[in-house]
Order: C-alpha cells, then structure tokens, then sequence
C-alpha cells in the first residue's frame, strides 16, 4: 500500500528532476519525498520523466536496466534488476566527448545495447525477446553517483531517479548478431588504454536477452512496454569503472565490437 499522497509523488520527481537538471547531489532527498518501496519509485519515476521532458530533455528513446549481476547487487544492496528511463538528449554515438564537471561522480559500464523492431510487453518469452530485436549494439552507459552512499539509500529513491542514468554511447551496429555467443562474450573496460573491468554475457541475468525480457515484464506491471524502434541498454557485464578527467574510456565486446568516450 501506497504510503506517499499524489502530491508527494509530484513533489519527489519535481525535486528530483530538479536536482538532475542542476547537476547537483540527490544525498539530502528528504524522508518525505522517498518512495517505500519499488512500486512507489516506479510510480515518481514516470513523472520525473514528465518532468525532465518539459524540461528540454527530449522524449523517451529507451530503457536501461541495472543490477544485473549477484555482484552488482550486492554492491548496491537491492535485491534484484531495476529499470530506468532513457531521454532523447542522454544519447551519443562513439567516440564521443562528455564534460565531467556535469556530474557528481561519473562511472561507465560495458554493455550490449538492444534496439526493437517491434513492441515487448508483459508475458514475453524469449523466443518473443529475439524476435522483436533488429540489432545491438556494443554501448556504454554512462552512470553517475547522484547519492553519496548510495548503499544506504535504498533501492527505491534510486529507482525514481532511474537508477544512476545519465547517458549512453553507441558503437556500430550489428544488425546479423543471432550467431553470436553472447552469453560466453567477454566485455572488457579500458581507461587509457589499460585493462580495468571484465565480465561475460552469461553474468547478466544467465544472459542479455533475459533483461530485456525482465523488463518488458516489469514495464508491463505498470501498464507500459517496450515500443518498436527503442533502445535497451540490458546491463553491465563488469563492475562498474569510477572514471576520472583525462581518460578515454573504451569497452569491447566479443562479436560487438568497441564504443568509446573521453572525459573532458
């Protein structure tokens, strides 16, 4: 049961968005303003999306699904996959360029990017997942830390800030991916040049796909679904790498190939 009023819910994401767009910390979010539970910030999350939309930050292109891996969860304490929103203005093709001073503390992650040809709802199989995907991507998504320890905060605040979101980069597509091993892929992390994270396909969910199909189910308890021609970013192979100012982030994946960014 809802523990937030309609009006609570429209304060949080007009705070939080609020924040996002000012490139300020969401740390001291007030325990008013906090969804209890997973329903709750998935609920403040649509109006946060509202919100950055108005805002100028473009419709919504796509999801992101994060914690993926025991690892990953175990590093931010929530129990299982969340998802987030992707805005038209948080894309980029590589090699791109971004300005660390946007962010509070900056991170990137290797991740296969799937784009649909065709809608994915509630109920969806895999066989349903592989049929709707026209190609992927070797992408990375460009997370920030907006909440200090954010250990401590709870995996639903997180989730009404679309769990850490702020961007993603593109590499080339593949459009004839279906004879690629992902789950056995390795996806590597370089910061100028030197070896930082590793992980494998089968890390996420047993398998990518089954992120996507994780997330066409989460959208479809809400009343949504993943609509032809967006993109899913379905979650980090590795850790998550900290960046600093000064590096060129590269990620490879087997099959995928490499997508990059510079941090200015």
């Amino acid at each position: 049961m809802s523990s937030m009023t309609p009006a609570q819910r429209a304060e949080a994401a007009r705070w939080i968005s609020s924040r996002r767009i000012a490139g300020t910390s969401l740390a001291d979010l007030p325990a008013s303003l906090r969804p209890s539970d997973s329903e709750e910030g998935y609920a403040v999350a649509r109006l946060v999306r509202e919100e950055m939309t108005k805002a100028g930050r473009g419709d919504l292109i796509g999801w992101k699904v994060g914690a993926t891996t025991p690892v990953m969860q175990k590093l931010l304490n929530v129990p299982g996959p969340c998802a987030g929103a992707m805005l038209a203005s948080s894309r980029l093709e590589s090699p791109a360029k971004v300005e660390t001073s946007r962010y509070i503390k900056i991170g990137c992650e290797c991740e296969v990017a799937v784009r649909l040809s065709k809608p994915l709802g509630k109920g969806a199989t895999r066989r349903d997942a592989e049929d709707a995907i026209a190609s992927l991507y070797p992408a990375i998504e460009i997370v920030d830390n907006r909440y200090g320890d954010f250990a401590s905060m709870g995996p639903a605040p997180l989730i009404a800030d679309d769990f850490f979101h702020s961007g993603f980069v593109l590499g080339r597509e593949v459009k004839d991916w279906r004879s690629i091993d992902l789950a056995n892929a390795v996806g590597i992390t370089r910061a100028n040049g030197a070896e930082v994270q590793r992980g494998k396909g089968s890390d996420v969910l047993g398998h990518p796909f089954e992120s996507l199909i994780w997330l066409a189910n989460q959208l479809g308890s809400t009343g949504e679904r993943i609509e032809a021609g967006q993109i899913v970013m379905t979650g980090s192979l590795p850790l998550p790498h900290w960046a600093a100012q000064g590096q060129r982030v590269e990620i490879s994946i087997d099959g995928l190939g490499t997508a990059e960014v510079t941090l200015l």
